[in-house]
């Protein structure tokens, strides 16, 4: 298994699933591309580097709570369909900026030293880094301002828990995802402006003449599915469209 782990095409994996969400900006994408990085990092971590049981655990266990807790804002909002910048020269500008950012992690690794770690998992932990940033940077959202925090400490609590193998040390990091995760969600409902100007929570007994209820996590959720089944059959029609033209 930890050969698995230690294996150059795992890494490679790991980068370009951490890669692929700034250049598709889909938050449909990037909070799932979190959880199998975490769980990447938190195999690698176990299986390469000796971290006791049950931490690599509670890595993927802290990380999963605050998955839940973006979704359930995002659920909650108005509209789950999160602005996204869809247009081809959009996403072929963050790929080109992602490939800069991948030379200049390449060039920089040789030159940056992190204990313990070999250069495989250095130059992994270094590009999970830079694009954090890069997604920090691009965005304009809550919701990408979170995914960009998260994703920046999942090397960081797997290189300090390495590092500093202490409870206490693992504990800390692991409170400071779930306070990052439940400020990205306050700020999430605090952006939907029909949310905080016209509507009120679900909850309240006394609704006013013309005030709309908030959306439940039910509704929310069942728009989330007609909008993801609606993007994968207009997917598979336009590539059944794309074999018709070409046959």
């Amino acid at each position: 298994m930890a050969e698995l782990w230690a294996s150059v095409p795992a890494h490679v994996i790991l980068g370009i699933v951490a890669g692929l969400p700034v250049i598709l900006w889909d938050w449909r994408i990037a909070l799932p591309g979190l959880l199998f990085v975490q769980i990447g990092i938190s195999g690698l971590v176990g299986a390469v580097y000796g971290l006791s049981a049950p931490w690599p655990a509670v890595h993927l266990v802290v990380l999963f709570i605050a998955f839940l807790i973006l979704l359930l804002s995002i659920l909650q909002t108005s509209n789950v369909h999160v602005h996204q910048s869809g247009e081809f020269s959009s996403r072929l500008f963050r790929l080109l900026v992602l490939g800069i950012a991948a030379l200049l992690v390449w060039n920089a690794s040789e030159g940056i030293e992190l204990p313990l770690l070999s250069d495989a998992s250095k130059m992994l932990f270094l590009w999970l880094a830079a694009v954090a940033l890069l997604t920090l940077g691009m965005t304009e959202t809550a919701l990408f301002g979170g995914v960009g925090l998260l994703l920046w400490l999942i090397p960081v609590q797997a290189f300090l828990s390495v590092l500093f193998p202490l409870p206490a040390v693992i504990v800390m990091l692991g409170i400071l995802q779930l306070l990052v995760a439940l400020a990205c969600s306050y700020l999430i409902l605090a952006e939907d402006d029909v949310l905080t100007s016209y509507e009120v929570p679900s909850t309240d007994p006394e609704l006013a003449p013309g005030i709309q209820r908030r959306q439940s996590i039910a509704a929310g959720a069942q728009v989330l599915w007609y909008g993801c089944a609606y993007w994968f059959f207009s997917l598979v029609g336009r590539r059944q469209k794309t074999v018709v033209r070409n046959g």
